[in-house]
């Protein structure tokens, strides 16, 4: 009432001279009570209706992250989307090339190949791609990567070499999700502000939230491809077991029957009930 009541009624209530705690009963009173019900539901029905537009963004966001991770998942040719990431991270790098060489500050080229190559990527190394054409640069790039799953699959097999990259895949999709969850809560508590600005807050949410999934898109993408570059399967020497010897068993303990505070017979020192005789 003191929210959305009107102000006459406080008036009378006033003149009345109503004391706390007494009950009242007026026609008046109670159409005013139906009316701030009525103004308090409808707030909160916009409150609610506002909310699931919101909810709406992540949702269909949610959808396109999990029918790729499903499709993934249910794949048996994994090899075929590191192949097709690796294709545009390429494309992306050369674009990135081409304005490095227009702009020489612009530092999106040397992060990016940098992140992706690893620490196998010296001074020296570094600007010999720089100095490659588009082709060969390309070529080198899908070289190494090749060479590197190649490798895998000799020392591990095919089957695992492909259930490796799937995890991998999936890891890293879960990961940046999480993190753009994160994000998006984030933007959504203070898009409020922008409606001081007489922009529409749901507006302004969607367009920062699209932004915000594209990124995600990119850093999946580059995150999947950068571990698989740089994953190194070792193969490790293997120690050949000794033979076990057979124990040697005291010929006066043939067919007798152990007592717990005995010597064990395996001749291990140690009592019959804390060694072969543990419970």
């Amino acid at each position: 009432m003191r929210i959305f009541g009107s102000e006459s009624m406080n008036n009378i209530l006033e003149k009345l001279g109503l004391k706390d705690g007494e009950s009242i009963d007026h026609p008046w009173i109670n159409k005013a009570l139906e009316r701030a019900q009525q103004k308090v539901e409808a707030r909160n029905f916009d409150i609610r209706k506002t909310l699931i537009k919101f909810d709406n963004v992540l949702n269909d966001q949610r959808h396109v992250i999990f029918s790729q991770r499903n499709e993934a998942m249910n794949s048996n040719e994994i090899f075929s989307y590191s192949e097709r990431f690796l294709d545009e991270i390429i494309d992306d790098l050369i674009k990135s090339k081409i304005r490095k060489l227009s702009s020489p500050k612009d530092n999106e080229f040397d992060n990016i190949l940098k992140t992706l190559m690893g620490k196998s990527l010296d001074e020296n190394k570094f600007k010999e791609f720089i100095a490659l054409k588009d082709s060969d640069f390309k070529v080198r790039i899908k070289d190494q990567f090749n060479n590197n799953r190649a490798e895998r699959t000799r020392l591990i097999g095919e089957k695992q070499s492909k259930e490796i990259e799937k995890r991998i895949l999936l890891q890293s999709i879960d990961l940046n999700w999480k993190s753009h969850i994160q994000y998006l809560e984030q933007l959504r508590q203070v898009i409020g502000l922008r409606s001081y600005g007489q922009r529409d807050p749901l507006i302004e949410y969607k367009k920062e939230a699209f932004t915000l999934f594209s990124n995600l898109l990119e850093k999946l993408k580059l995150d999947y491809i950068t571990v698989l570059m740089n994953l190194k399967v070792v193969e490790s020497e293997t120690k050949k077991n000794d033979e076990i010897k057979p124990t040697k068993i005291d010929p006066k303990y043939i067919g007798k029957k152990m007592s717990r505070n005995e010597p064990c017979l395996c001749g291990s020192g140690k009592k019959y009930k804390r060694c072969c005789g543990a419970l």
